[in-house]
């Protein structure tokens, strides 16, 4: 069985390792194009790639991770640094003549193989030929300057974001409608004013309570101007650099080249899905922008920004009796954790235990993810508090992938959720509103397809999957948390654990569950759209001008004046440009095979065995859409999805 992984490394091991691996991983492509074309072969070609290069990556996957989680300054500095070495060298990688004329022998062998080792081939050229392989050399050596140059840009807007610390000043009075543990934890001024940082747990809060619209249009408008004096240009100028990519590689959009290897295949297909999406929940979203309006009150025709947490909260409170910061009094962390364990554990046929296992920071649990014969399955972190220099969103992280090794022994892969939750507040223990509940449970879908893989090959494992299929899972396991047998689980309050969340609660949530869907998806639609706008342009790109004029149009929502939202929209240098559309397709998708749980029941363990081993299981051994036929008996479509937000 493959050990836990380790984390302890110092800033000298993570900057001199870019250099071993580097090296090592040479002398490995060096020997497999060395190889005599008669003599080659599966294993000492495809397979010898594919074990070396999933071997190299693992090699720099914790302390890449280090770079968004450590507690120590130089080294995530070291890990921010092998993180931009390894990715620019990966287009090395990805451009060797050498090794694409060995890969190309083996492949004209024409050796019949199994359906996986196939698809591995075919993936693995597809790859080479993505960056420019096959292009004449001119050609070939200008897409490849400019990959390198895309990913030292994405990686220090990315960095720009991770290091913001700005706040906002506010008076006691300026707080009001927000609640005590939330004033409680705030740092104070010199001056004696409130300190609101940019983190969610202040920020969402803050949005949805201050009754002061004022001190929420300041809040906002310093939230979405984050690094827009750097950040605009370097969003600007990977949307054109991927702009020259696309030109060279023969597509007539970057947008085409991502969707190229997608199950989307083209941005026609994305495009139709969003309008065709967005027609659905036009009148839903008007009326739900007139009800709101209506509470504002005054005769007003336009709800701002900083205005829609604020008011969406009300109508919580009024029309569904739903006050978020008292519900949370039943979710204590550690109620909510341990029956996610349990539910997650009887529907996958999985127990999740508590190890002494090493970490990277203090407050971080580790536990072991043992099978049904009590043999472990794989690893599993939490990292759920905000620090300094942390990363500072909710996601997943997979620290391992599982494969086969050489020996036929399988290495148990490793996953992470890094989250940034409330920590305790004086007396109280750390208390998750009803969305960071979803949220721990979309994240943990993440996981699930991290630690349940049964991958042979590394480039299958886990998450590694069409990018737009990537979202299923986690889409997938928000829905148990609006379960009313979940959540009787899950909850209890933390004064009194045997007090659950009242039955009349858990039927106002469900009920509330649609209150926004025709706002909140119309948003999704526009930022999607807006991607894909970005990524279709045939000229220079405002990308201001862009974002104002489809928010308002999509969204029903006009951007604030004077604030540059695009400068933090992470995304879209982080691996979704071109594929933000990828959550919207992924949900529905999801709740098409979530219908088969509804069916069953859904905490019934044979659905959730079959769910484990055809869209788990194969990471991306098998094609994504067969799967799903194969799961559903028959392929997905758009019904279950429309029904579930009342928009059918």
């Amino acid at each position: 069985m493959s050990k836990a992984p380790d984390f302890s490394y110092t800033p000298g091991q993570v900057k001199t390792l870019s250099e071993t691996v580097i090296k090592e991983l040479e002398e490995k492509l060096r020997a497999l194009a060395a190889i005599p074309a008669p003599q080659r072969g599966f294993k000492n070609t495809l397979l010898a790639f594919e074990s070396a290069v999933s071997g190299f990556g693992e090699a720099v996957q914790v302390p890449i991770l280090l770079a968004y989680v450590s507690d120590n300054e130089a080294l995530r500095k070291a890990g921010q640094e092998l993180e931009l070495k390894i990715s620019q060298y990966s287009v090395d990688l990805f451009t060797r003549e050498d090794v694409f004329s060995a890969l190309n022998e083996y492949a004209a062998k024409g050796e019949k193989l199994g359906e996986v080792e196939a698809r591995l081939l075919e993936k693995t050229l597809l790859d080479f030929k993505r960056n420019g392989l096959g292009l004449e050399p001119r050609k070939k050596n200008k897409v490849k300057k400019l990959m390198k140059e895309l990913i030292g840009i994405e990686l220090q807007f990315s960095k720009n974001l991770r290091e913001v610390n700005d706040t906002l000043e506010l008076t006691e009075a300026e707080l009001k409608g927000l609640p005590e543990d939330f004033k409680a934890r705030l740092k104070k001024s010199e001056k004696g004013g409130y300190l609101v940082t940019m983190n969610y747990p202040d920020y969402v809060p803050f949005m949805q309570n201050a009754e002061s619209g004022d001190a929420r249009r300041r809040l906002e408008a310093m939230y979405n101007n984050r690094c827009s004096g750097v950040n605009i240009k370097l969003m600007e100028d990977a949307i054109a650099l991927r702009r020259k990519i696309a030109g060279l590689l023969g597509f007539a959009s970057y947008a085409d080249y991502v969707l190229d290897d997608r199950m989307a295949r083209n941005s026609e297909t994305v495009s139709a899905f969003l309008a065709r999406t967005q027609a659905k929940l036009k009148k839903k979203g008007r009326k739900e922008l007139r009800v709101r309006l209506k509470l504002k009150g005054g005769g007003d025709k336009v709800l701002n920004s900083w205005e829609t947490g604020f008011y969406n909260n009300l109508l919580k409170k009024t029309k569904y009796s739903i006050d978020h910061e008292k519900i949370k009094e039943y979710f204590p962390l550690e109620t909510v954790v341990k029956g996610m364990f349990e539910v997650f554990g009887e529907v996958f046929g999985a127990g999740f235990v508590p190890a002494q296992l090493p970490a990277w920071h203090k407050d971080v649990r580790a536990y072991e993810v043992k099978n049904p014969d009590a043999s472990v399955a794989a690893y599993f972190y939490f990292d759920l508090f905000p620090r300094e220099g942390k990363y500072k969103h909710a996601a997943c992280f997979g620290i391992r992938h599982g494969r086969e090794l050489a020996d036929g022994s399988y290495e148990l892969p490793a996953a992470a959720i890094v989250g940034n939750f409330s920590p305790p507040a004086g007396e109280l223990p750390p208390l998750l509103k009803f969305d960071e509940v979803v949220t721990l449970f979309h994240e943990f879908g993440h996981v699930t397809h991290n630690i349940f893989t049964k991958a042979k090959y590394g480039k299958f494992s886990g998450t590694s999957v069409s990018r737009d299929f990537v979202e299923v899972p986690s889409k997938m396991l928000e829905n148990w948390a609006y379960s009313p047998a979940v959540l009787r689980r899950i909850s209890g309050h933390f004064r009194n654990p045997a007090e659950k969340l009242p039955e009349q609660t858990i039927k106002k949530l469900i009920d509330a569950r649609n209150m926004d869907s025709g706002l909140a998806y119309l948003r999704q639609i526009f930022f999607s759209m807006l991607d894909m706008r970005y990524h279709t342009a045939r000229g220079k790109v405002d990308t201001t001008k862009i974002y104002d004029k489809l928010m308002k149009k999509i969204s029903l929502i006009p951007l604030s004046p004077g604030t540059h939202p695009q400068a933090n929209f992470g995304h879209l240098m982080g691996g979704y440009e071109a594929g933000y559309y990828s959550y919207l397709w992924s949900e529905v998708i999801a709740m098409d095979l979530f219908g088969a749980f509804e069916a069953a029941g859904v905490m019934n363990p044979e659905t959730g065995a079959k769910y484990r081993e055809l869209i788990l299981a194969p990471g991306r051994s098998h094609d994504e859409a067969g799967q799903v036929k194969k799961f559903l008996g028959r392929p997905a479509g758009e019904e279950a999805f429309l029904k579930s937000i009342d928009a059918a």
